[in-house]
């Protein structure tokens, strides 16, 4: 039997497939590979015969089809299009629901605050095409993306945990949630402005602790012009490496205030508080020893997909642990 709680646990996979996926997707040049939106080359799938190459010819003139890339793009596209649906579908139960006095305010809140976001990341990804992957939209559109996956898991416990009390939340937890959010952000910057060799040694840099040829005002408060193909990257290796230092800063940050924090609830009295830090530690040792692997390996195409994976991972065990501390037992 199909339960609102299995669909909401199943989308959360998928959500999680489309990141991983969409990182994949981006770290492959990937992120071009259909220069138009909904469609690629004006087709429903990537132009196959030759009617369909004479047709590239003539409405993209001067383009060359890469199928790799073009069919990377489009199953990307195909599994945002699965997830948006089943979000859809989600809300439309529990308007029905509410409607009919069956289901709560809470759940039809949440489900139609993540249609909204669904629908404005389809806008993200359009835009993420038509402007030439600009790392401002492809920043957010991570971002959005994550957003997403975190509201899906919210509404999961909210339906496990029913009508359990809650208590207020510690403010450290709220710090901790902070800092991991501004770490991930810094994470996007690092991946969209093609940072991540911007220091290509560790733990210094170029052989210093303060490597002395960051350029912050480009890695940061450069306008970056819009209509400029981003593929590859545009800055300079001074803004790059200004980009990929202060995320090394952000992951110390991270280690300690996470760190910290999972060893003060593996002290607590309850299983599953203690339980749910087990889990964001060990989500925390990995994503760690990920990206000091990337740098060592020279960012290695599963590596570097895989510290997208855990960044995720990493942010829904955060939340897991918040809102576990949360509950009150009856």
């Amino acid at each position: 039997m199909v339960t609102k709680k299995g669909v909401a646990g199943f989308t959360i996979l998928l959500a999680l497939c489309v990141i991983v996926f969409g990182a994949y997707v981006r770290l492959t040049d990937a992120g071009l590979g259909c220069p138009d939106w909904p469609g690629c080359y004006g087709f429903v799938t990537v132009p196959q015969t030759a009617e369909d190459y004479l047709s590239v010819e003539e409405n993209f003139p001067g383009e060359v089809v890469d199928e790799g890339k073009a069919w990377r793009e489009m199953i990307h596209r195909y599994i945002a299009s699965l997830l948006g649906f089943l979000i859809l579908l989600m809300f439309l139960k529990d308007f029905f629901s509410y409607r009919n006095n069956e289901g709560s305010l809470k759940d039809l809140k949440l489900s139609g605050g993540l249609l909204a976001l669904v629908i404005f990341q389809g806008m993200l990804g359009m835009w993420t095409v038509t402007l030439k992957v600009h790392p401002l939209v492809v920043t957010a559109h991570l971002i959005g993306g994550l957003t997403t996956l975190s509201l899906l898991f919210f509404y999961y416990r909210s339906i496990e945990t029913g009508s359990e009390k809650f208590i207020s939340t510690p403010y450290v937890m709220f710090a901790g949630l902070s800092i991991l959010i501004l770490q991930i952000i810094l994470g996007g910057w690092t991946s969209t402005n093609y940072a991540a060799l911007g220091c290509p040694d560790l733990p210094l840099c170029y052989g210093e602790v303060w490597p002395s040829n960051m350029d912050f005002g480009e890695g940061f408060l450069k306008w970056q012009e819009v209509g400029v193909n981003y593929e590859g990257g545009q800055l300079s290796p001074s803004g790059r490496t200004a980009i990929h230092f202060v995320h090394r800063l952000g992951a110390i940050a991270v280690l300690i205030a996470l760190g910290l924090l999972g060893l003060k609830y593996l002290k607590d009295s309850s299983d599953r508080i203690r339980r749910a830090s087990v889990l964001m530690l060990i989500a925390l040792s990995a994503q760690l020893a990920i990206g000091i692997l990337m740098v060592w390996f020279g960012i290695p195409l599963f590596l570097a997909t895989a510290h997208n994976a855990f960044a995720a991972l990493l942010l829904l065990s955060f939340i897991n642990l918040l809102y576990t501390v949360k509950i009150k037992q009856s």
